[in-house]
């Protein structure tokens, strides 16, 4: 066999092995959180009725992720509900984003043949938490990340029309997602223009044509929000707009926490051989790290804002890794920086063993007392399947519930429902409302109690409780919402449910508040609740 061919065989078998490596991680992840449900509602709502609507009849724009949802919903049109088809979708997102990552950093190096230490990235990535995490969750995450990093691929490579459209679905599943992109771009091109090398720059044709591809659909989608929610921004940015007031609590602690996670100490030396020409990759991380810290960062666990960030720096650190190699020992130097890369990536894996026992054994509450891990997302989410199947199955199908978390509960139940944060609620627009500056991120602003009650929700669930026995009646009326409430309790019980290591879900009692007097459906005075 030919000794070319015989190296593409084997760097072709590593990416596969690495491809199996990053997902049987991922799989120690696995899965589902509360928000992800709530483009699973609007997907399930745009799927049955034809509407972008939380609640039918009512236009807020509660989601960032327009393409994923359409998506979700072409696939529950398809027979594929939106809980079922998402993991599998969020795991090829993974793997595109790795792959694309390689071709990066390949096209930013101008490497020709194939070797195994092209591969780096995808190593470190396989191996790290930040990344393999949303490999699962049901959220867009992974797909935005490969997206964006396809369109600063397919610019390094000079595909100008590949750029434009990969910036275009980006941009629909994640508007955030043409920050790093615009600023690769920029960066990458007054490198190329001070070095002279402007015969790389796209001709005026291309450059329009590019423009053209990446900004028509994004501007149409504006104008379609306009005519569609009567709004320019979607109803999200009406919270994110406060995490502003996080930035030196939670913001800081975000960018630090992960760049920890990562070990970014270890690689210090690293830094040492940083040139301009590295310039495309590192603004685009600092550009990303910014961007989160501006918002507040995030309340779950492994940095999913940062996750571009994340996959730009293993792309960095094999690119610093090859180049050193090479510098030091040269034409043996691919092959010792692989065997560092792959070692680098196992010392990560040992220690991302170590996360995930912590993880585990934080079935509820929060890592560090901070961060709300995947043990404790996934919990919460199931939990909330359960009850609102119960609630589903036995209420009345025109109640309306309030609720603090505004995704697995109201869309396993299929109940109308008042978002107590306003994320998927139209009063953060209409009411004016002091935000709380100690809350967690994405939850500054509350519905005051006389916004909850005119809208007059049926059962009160986000000052309710869950638990193994019936909280006591006293506990119903110390809710802050009269003495006049009882408590109206799902029984889910035990649910079989796969995730659990004996394969049985404990939920034992979901409980919302009822004001006495009101009869909604099993739930009537007189009998015990």
């Amino acid at each position: 066999m030919p000794a070319g061919r015989g190296q593409k065989i084997a760097v072709v078998a590593l990416a596969v092995a690495t491809a199996a490596a990053l997902l049987l991680h991922a799989r120690a992840w696995q899965f589902v959180c509360d928000d992800a449900y709530i483009s699973f509602r609007y997907a399930w709502n745009l799927a049955e009725h034809g509407a972008l609507e939380y609640n039918l009849g009512e236009r807020v724009e509660g989601y960032t992720n327009f393409s994923w949802v359409v998506v979700l919903a072409l696939g529950t049109c398809l027979g594929a509900l939106p809980e079922a088809l998402a993991p599998w979708l969020t795991q090829l997102g993974a793997l595109a984003g790795a792959a694309a990552t390689v071709v990066l950093v390949r096209a930013l190096r101008g490497a020709s043949a194939w070797a195994a230490a092209d591969l780096l990235p995808a190593f470190l990535l396989a191996a790290v938490p930040e990344y393999v995490v949303w490999a699962h969750g049901g959220l867009e995450t992974s797909w935005a990340a490969a997206l964006t990093i396809a369109a600063m691929a397919a610019t390094a490579s000079g595909r100008w029309r590949a750029a434009g459209i990969a910036t275009a679905l980006a941009g629909l599943t994640r508007p955030d997602a043409v920050l790093p992109i615009g600023v690769f771009f920029v960066t990458w091109s007054i490198g190329h223009v001070l070095e002279g090398r402007r015969e790389r720059l796209p001709s005026t044709r291309e450059a329009a044509v590019a423009a053209a591809l990446a900004s028509g659909p994004l501007l149409a989608h504006l104008l379609w929000r306009w005519t569609y929610y009567g709004e320019w921004l979607p109803n999200t940015w009406a919270i994110k707009q406060h995490g502003r007031l996080l930035r030196d609590t939670f913001g800081i602690a975000y960018v630090t926490t992960w760049a920890s996670a990562l070990r970014l100490v270890w690689l210090a030396p690293l830094v040492l051989l940083l040139r301009a020409r590295h310039a495309p990759l590192v603004l685009p991380i600092a550009a990303v790290l910014g961007y989160a810290w501006s918002v507040g960062g995030d309340f779950m666990a492994y940095g999913r804002f940062l996750i571009v960030a994340t996959a730009l720096t293993a792309g960095l650190v094999g690119w610093l890794l090859a180049e050193a190699g090479e510098r030091v020992l040269g034409p043996r130097g691919p092959a010792a920086a692989t065997c560092v890369g792959w070692a680098l990536a196992a010392v990560l894996g040992v220690m991302s063993r170590d996360r995930l026992i912590i993880d585990r054994a934080t079935p509820t509450g929060w890592i560090d007392g901070r961060w709300e891990g995947v043990t404790a997302m996934d919990r919460f989410a199931r939990e909330r399947v359960a009850a609102g199947t119960w609630f589903k199955e036995h209420v009345p199908e025109d109640t309306t519930i309030s609720v603090g978390a505004a995704g697995a509960l109201p869309y396993a139940s299929k109940l109308r429902a008042v978002d107590v944060y306003g994320l998927v609620d139209r009063w953060p627009r209409e009411v004016e409302v002091r935000p709380q500056a100690k809350a967690r991120p994405g939850h500054q602003l509350m519905a005051p109690q006389a916004v909850i009650i005119a809208r007059d929700p049926d059962l009160l669930c986000h000052v309710g409780y869950v638990g193994p026995r019936r909280p006591p009646p006293s506990a119903a009326q110390n809710r802050g919402f009269g003495r006049d409430m009882v408590w109206a309790c799902a029984e889910p019980g035990s649910v079989a449910d796969l995730h659990e290591a004996d394969g049985v879900l404990e939920v034992g009692y979901y409980c919302c508040l009822r004001r006495r007097g009101r009869t909604v459906g099993p739930f009537v005075d007189g009998v015990a609740q």
